[in-house]
């Protein structure tokens, strides 16, 4: 069976588990699992793992009692579809949480690698790709905490800067050489879809945050803001992300090129309905 603390949504789990069943016995099916479980529509289980419907409270227990989950597998699975199910923003923080508070054995913990808090924790503090930054620039020795909150901005703790650096080499993308120096790797982080969804909207939200403060504390030749107010269809709208994405390229582009970089900048493009959608028009 499918180990279930390696997914971040429970509707991929459930869909494996199925396969792999089929696989091992024909005679397996939607309306086998659904009996099982005690749920009267035998089609319901499928269109739940296609997305049509939702797990409620009772049929989750019922599920779980019907795939012999273990207690932590099961309250994982909880919470997991819950996380997954979540309306609003707020409550998906909350249920990551406590996915992440399931206590696993010390071999599960090495192979749930897609729910690491650390991965979790620098996809949704703003300041630690500002770190990895400062790392890539300049040279930055190890105790070098005092220097890296002086220059990140807004400013750091030294307690922050010195977790910051303990993060990035957990998750390999910096390490010391021989001479105690911070240096880049290669490596990236690989994260589940819905892990990083949740993490890069707290990432955006600090973001947005920063980028007012700009505009209070920074004067306007050391920061840029612009906006333009529009009336659009969605057509448009589709037309101007491509153009967006097709920009944000272009940037990375100029970036790479760049070798005299000596600071580090967040660019935010907002875009975003200032209407409700769908209004009929008005006769004249």
């Amino acid at each position: 069976m499918p180990d279930i603390f390696l997914y971040t949504d429970y509707r991929n789990y459930l869909r494996d588990l199925y396969d792999e069943k089929k696989a091992e016995q024909k005679s397996f099916s939607y309306h086998y699992l659904s009996r099982k479980a005690g749920l009267r529509n035998k089609g319901f289980l499928h269109n739940v793992i296609h997305g049509r419907k939702n797990l409620s409270k009772v049929s989750v227990l019922k599920l779980a009692k019907a795939l012999e989950l273990s207690e932590r597998e099961a309250q994982y699975f909880e919470n997991l579809v819950f996380f997954n199910q979540a309306g609003d923003h707020k409550t998906r923080n909350m249920f990551f949480e406590k996915l992440c508070e399931v206590k696993l054995s010390k071999a599960q913990q090495r192979r749930a690698k897609l729910l690491r808090e650390d991965q979790y924790e620098y996809f949704s503090t703003w300041y630690h790709s500002a770190v990895r930054s400062l790392v890539d620039m300049f040279t930055v020795r190890e105790g070098d905490t005092e220097w890296i909150s002086e220059h990140v901005y807004p400013k750091i703790t030294m307690l922050q800067a010195q977790r910051s650096l303990k993060l990035l080499q957990r998750l390999g993308l910096i390490e010391l050489d021989n001479k105690g120096i911070y240096c880049l790797t290669a490596r990236h982080i690989s994260t589940g879809n819905e892990l990083l969804d949740v993490a890069a909207l707290n990432f955006y939200r600090e973001t947005a945050d920063l980028a007012k403060n700009s505009i209070d504390h920074l004067p306007r030749h050391a920061r840029n803001v612009s906006g333009v107010t529009v009336g659009i269809s969605r057509k448009a709208y589709e037309e101007i992300v491509d153009e967006i994405n097709a920009f944000r390229k272009r940037i990375v582009s100029i970036t790479n090129r760049d070798e005299d970089s000596d600071r580090v900048y967040q660019l935010c493009i907002h875009m975003f309905p200032m209407s409700k959608t769908n209004i009929r028009k008005r006769n004249v």
